[in-house]
């Protein structure tokens, strides 16, 4: 397994795609914010830091916020051409 080592400020350790958990023949439960895998002398489990799973979830809520308001912006926006003239009644 090749890795990227970047020099940046993140709230992760590590980033595993599909194909490194499958190499590792990792179990990973983002509920329970841990991963078991097998090693010549047994099963390791790794658990993570509550702190880092809570900043971890904040930073994607406020991401989540962030896009949701520029939708809701993006969409209150229109002008009278994109508005629809209304339709006659037919009794």
């Amino acid at each position: 397994m090749k890795f990227s080592v970047i020099r940046s400020a993140s709230p992760y350790n590590i980033i595993l795609g599909r194909s490194g958990l499958r190499e590792l023949r990792a179990i990973p439960s983002t509920l329970h914010a841990m991963m078991k895998f097998p090693t010549p002398r047994g099963i390791a489990t790794l658990v993570t830091r509550a702190a880092t799973v809570l900043e971890c979830r904040k930073r994607e809520e406020e991401q989540l916020l962030t896009v949701d308001e520029d939708e809701l912006t993006d969409r209150t926006t229109l002008d009278k051409e994109k508005i629809a003239p209304p339709t006659k009644e037919i009794y």
